[in-house]
């Protein structure tokens, strides 16, 4: 009967640990433990027949591990683990490539939503309805259903203006980019973190000099970019932009006129300690 040592070396003769003494003792150890006074599961050598079991026993060998059985079991789980995690990252990776359809889909029917029910959506709600759905399958590939949270388009829309939302349940709601899109260059084309910032350090300032909040009416016709461009087209787009700009948390209300908010005030805080 051929020796557990030689029948390791025999596998490994057809890897990079052939001749390796260390990496033939450690395979020794997993093929016949007893020979060793191990009182645990022997590894059989079929096992490594398994294109997923033999990259998994030479990862073991590599770190200088005996590859037990159970080792090996959890190395497979976590390199399949791995893998699927760097397929979503991939498939990620082609969803932000074309995030700005993404996002006007999802705000065009989480406004939608807003409209039948008086509420936002919830992330499932939206994302999986079959207009998403199928953007997903033409410009991502094959995923899963319960796969797409993975993709975090949400969050991808979001920081592309697309979308609002904060952690109250219900409140995704249409942001900047879907509001101001029908206006075109007639409005203020800024990012939309520049638009918050624009917001809420013009509230600050209306306030200390006036006293007061300004009126919506006032906001709409006064408030300009750093180029001189609107942010709103008029008092009606005002109060509709309300909705995300008060979920993003860049301006807040005192008897229904607007105020910096809580994100807007530390955003002029940390622009007040740049100088």
């Amino acid at each position: 009967m051929q020796s557990c040592e030689s029948t390791a070396a025999a596998w490994l003769s057809h890897t990079e640990f052939a001749g390796n003494s260390a990496a033939t003792g450690l395979l020794s150890r997993a093929i016949q433990p007893a020979e060793f006074a191990l009182n645990r599961d022997s590894l059989p050598v079929s096992a490594a027949a398994d294109p997923h079991t033999a990259a998994a026993i030479l990862e073991l060998l590599e770190r200088g591990q005996v590859p037990t059985p159970a080792a090996v079991r959890t190395v497979i789980v976590q390199n399949r683990m791995r893998a699927e995690a760097e397929r979503i990252e991939r498939l990620g990776r082609r969803a932000q490539r074309n995030v700005e359809e993404f996002g006007r889909v999802l705000a065009t029917l989480t406004q939608q939503y807003w409209d039948d029910h008086g509420h936002g959506p919830t992330r499932r709600d939206i994302l999986l309805t079959e207009p998403v759905m199928k953007l997903i399958g033409e410009h991502v590939g094959d995923i899963a259903p319960t796969a797409v949270k993975h993709l975090w388009l949400i969050e991808r829309v979001q920081r592309a203006g697309w979308i609002a939302f904060d952690a109250t349940p219900r409140s995704l709601c249409a942001a900047r980019r879907f509001h101001s899109a029908k206006f075109g260059n007639r409005v203020s084309l800024r990012p939309v973190n520049a638009i918050g910032t624009i917001v809420a350090a013009y509230l600050e300032d209306y306030r200390a000099e006036q006293g007061r909040p300004p009126r919506w009416s006032v906001l709409a016709h006064e408030l300009r970019d750093d180029r001189g461009r609107r942010v709103f087209n008029d008092t009606a787009d005002a109060r509709v932009q309300q909705q995300w700009l008060h979920t993003a948390g860049w301006l807040a209300l005192d008897e229904d006129l607007p105020v910096p908010g809580p994100r807007g005030r530390r955003a002029l805080a940390r622009r007040a300690r740049r100088g």
